[in-house]
């Protein structure tokens, strides 16, 4: 590892400032004492190019960040991340949508006209046509029929 560091004094957040040589961390890095024992996270990097500082910042709960200071520090080896399987079916094979014309249930695909949008022949329920303008069972007109009131004024519901 080309990082390698010592801690200087306590942050005024109760963190730790890390003197280092060598190239700087990556934010969001572990930061390990060199026998192994875990610091905490790099939050920033601090100062000149030749002479900087590294903020850690939360510290672990189980350091003590008085005792911690003059100790040699070192980035800590990331750990393997397991692979989630969501992308692919159990067989291995890539999903694809509604292969051979068949619906998440099973079923044959049906076009018998209810999912279609923009036909002018349905009527919505609490829709002003199919009552001839009147409100809903004598309710105001901010109730809209399906429930919930109208929320939106302008162009309404889209």
């Amino acid at each position: 590892m080309s990082f390698s560091g010592r801690v200087e004094e306590i942050s005024h957040m109760r963190g730790l400032l890390v003197s280092f040589e060598g190239r700087s961390p990556n934010l969001g890095d572990t930061i390990r004492v060199k026998s192994g024992k875990i610091l905490g996270r790099v939050d920033t990097v601090i100062g000149p190019v030749d002479s900087g500082f590294v903020h850690i910042h939360p510290v672990s709960r189980s350091i003590e960040v008085e005792r911690a200071i003059g100790s040699p520090v070192e980035i800590a080896p990331r750990r393997p991340r397991e692979k989630r399987g969501g992308s692919r079916h159990r067989d291995g094979k890539k999903p694809y949508r509604n292969e051979g014309g068949r619906t998440r249930d099973g079923g044959r695909k049906r076009d018998d006209g209810r999912n279609r949008r923009g036909s002018g022949n349905s009527v919505r329920k609490g829709d002003s046509r199919k009552r001839g303008g009147s409100s809903p069972r004598g309710r105001s007109p901010r109730y809209d029929g399906r429930g919930s009131r109208k929320s939106s004024r302008g162009r309404g519901r889209r």
